[in-house]
């Protein structure tokens, strides 16, 4: 008689983040389609405008982002684990962008190619569209704060707020690390020691 062997964890894990991907895409394209025909973005979502580039080859996200709840993500770097809540509240359309990219495995193997006395910027690469910054004007940029890097635009690249000296003006903010500030102050604490980023984990 066969005997049923249960699949390793890690290969769970990640049956279980591609349904979520799946499920996630199936529902965006049914709101799409029906917003779409009702010509108005529905209560909950905000309409965010990706503009492609040629400089990537990354898919635009659907364009409908939830305005509501929180995306835990787990940034696994080789200097340590940063566990982040980003917020859709004020940045809808950044929030969208970055767990959609994190999803597509973007942001794995890729180095953080920027080190100040005030931010760790991550997210080397061009995803082949850019957006609009989201800014509320009540913008604070403390210890443990995540945002996104206003390059003319946003795109891909976020960064870390260690410090207060020199701080980045008008860059959308996407939320803060929950956990993992010791890994951050390490990180500053040695700035000649390449930063790069294993993975990027979605809830």
């Amino acid at each position: 008689m066969q005997r049923w062997i249960p699949s390793p964890p890690h290969r769970a894990g990640r049956w279980k983040r591609v349904v979520a991907v799946l499920l996630v895409a199936a529902v965006a394209l049914i709101v799409e389609g029906w917003a779409a025909s009702a010509q108005a973005a529905p209560a909950f979502f905000k309409r965010c405008t990706y503009v492609r580039s040629p400089d990537g080859t990354v898919r635009p996200p659907y364009s409908l982002a939830p305005t509501i709840g929180t995306v835990k993500v787990t940034v696994r770097t080789d200097k340590g684990t940063l566990v982040l809540r980003l917020d859709r509240q004020d940045a809808p359309c950044a929030v969208h962008s970055f767990t959609h990219l994190a999803l597509l495995r973007f942001y794995d193997q890729t180095p953080c190619p920027r080190l100040t006395r005030a931010i760790l910027e991550c997210g080397a690469g061009r995803p082949g569209y850019h957006f609009s910054p989201e800014l509320t004007g009540r913008e604070t940029y403390r210890r443990g704060t995540v945002a996104m890097s206003n390059n003319g635009g946003n795109g891909s690249r976020f960064f870390f707020v260690h410090g207060t000296d020199g701080l980045p003006k008008y860059s959308t903010v996407i939320g803060a690390v929950t956990d993992g500030l010791p890994v951050l102050d390490r990180i500053a604490a040695s700035p000649r020691q390449p930063v790069r980023i294993i993975d990027v984990l979605i809830g």
